[in-house]
């Protein structure tokens, strides 16, 4: 099952997710950042309703290249048809960015001409191998 979605006017491509804490469930429409390997980075103002679950403090690089300590949390995606419990970071950016760690295994497609984005699960060679994805359902 795909992922799909849309590059939107400021030509930044989005997907449609839905990310569920332990209070409720929500539809988001997050950037695609392949510069972020976490899984998902959430508003403060998205995530502290969803009542996700603190996991810990991790080092984290910049833009920049300076580091900085964030607070991660743990919730649910529904991906590709399944749910995953991941690890989710806020920011205090009014976007959400959906990062390669989510879209490890995957091939992503951006079509500006088209407006449109694919994740699909990647076709390996039959002498390929593929890394087993580190996502817990």
């Amino acid at each position: 099952m795909n992922v799909t979605g849309y590059v939107d006017e400021l030509r930044q491509p989005r997907i449609k997710l839905t990310v569920k804490g332990n209070r409720k469930a929500i539809g988001i429409e997050p950037v695609v950042d392949t510069g972020f390997d976490g899984y998902l980075s959430l508003p403060v103002a998205v995530a502290i309703p969803l009542g996700l679950e603190l996991k810990g403090r991790v080092p984290v690089e910049l833009a920049d290249g300076s580091m900085k300590n964030e607070l991660t949390f743990r919730g649910t995606v529904i991906w590709q048809g399944h749910e995953y419990q991941i690890e989710i970071f806020l920011t205090e950016s009014k976007e959400a960015l959906v990062g390669s760690g989510l879209m490890q295994g995957q091939e992503l497609t951006i079509s500006y001409g088209k407006r449109s984005v694919t994740i699909a699960p990647d076709i390996i060679p039959a002498s390929g191998k593929r890394k087993k994805r580190k996502l817990k359902k």
